[in-house]
């Protein structure tokens, strides 16, 4: 993987290892305010690892510990074996997170995000942080958790295994399977049978005419129960009056 070589050197020399910070292209940095820039700088300078928070523009007052970017290379940094932690919001993280081996914690703004974050914490590899005005004293506290808690490192250093445990590389296995595809004159036995269902079973039309006709029956049936009732009243009037 290619680093920046000023980048790389700062990783490799990290000695309690290093934060990686990216919000993506969610959540604008113009839209930040001063405050929470500014919280979040001292917070990251009260850390002992190395934080790279890439963002979209210049911040003042950096300490020693935190490198500002205007553009990272994500997957260089996430494979670094010095790379201990990712915050971020965006759907693809999640699944960075568990094939470059590293726990994440989540800060979900829109979308599909809170679900994405959600999945990862019940896997045990994530922690969510809200966007609120008690980011900065949040996130510190999920920071402390994550690197002071070695089950979230564990689980996802499992869950890795697993998805790296293939017969074959993906670009491999797409190769084969596409020239699977072309010796086979389009792998006809690969399809789903469900595309030899009727289309009146697919559209569930059996069904609904059954329901329809179950109701139609009801219908009959209720109509002639009332006027048999009807009818028996009617008769017993009559009786009366006679």
């Amino acid at each position: 993987m290619f680093l920046i070589q000023d980048l790389k050197k700062i990783m490799d020399e990290s000695k309690y290892g290093v934060i990686y910070f990216s919000m993506g292209s969610n959540l604008q940095s113009d839209s930040w305010p001063e405050n929470v820039k500014s919280d979040l700088l001292k917070m990251f300078g009260s850390l002992k690892q190395i934080v790279i928070w890439k963002f979209g523009v210049d911040l003042p007052n950096l300490t020693k510990n935190v490198h500002v970017l205007k553009w990272a290379p994500q997957p260089s940094i996430l494979a670094h074996p010095n790379c201990v932690l990712f915050i971020t919001g965006g759907l693809l993280s999640t699944t960075e997170t568990i094939y470059y081996c590293v726990p994440i914690i989540g800060i979900p703004v829109f979308g599909d995000q809170p679900v994405n974050i959600k999945r990862a914490i019940v896997k045990g590899i994530a922690l969510k942080v809200k966007l609120s005005y008690s980011l900065v004293k949040d996130l510190k506290a999920a920071i402390q958790e994550i690197i002071n808690n070695p089950r979230y490192t564990e689980t996802v250093k499992t869950l890795s295994a697993i998805h790296h445990d293939r017969p074959m590389k993906p670009v491999d296995e797409m190769v084969y399977r596409v020239e699977h595809v072309e010796s086979t004159r389009g792998a006809p036995h690969l399809r789903s049978p469900a595309l030899l269902v009727p289309l009146y079973q697919r559209l569930y039309l059996d069904l609904a005419a059954l329901v329809a006709l179950a109701v139609v029956a009801l219908v009959i049936a209720a109509k002639k129960l009332l006027l048999k009732m009807f009818s028996k009243s009617n008769e017993d009037d009559k009786k009366k009056d006679n």
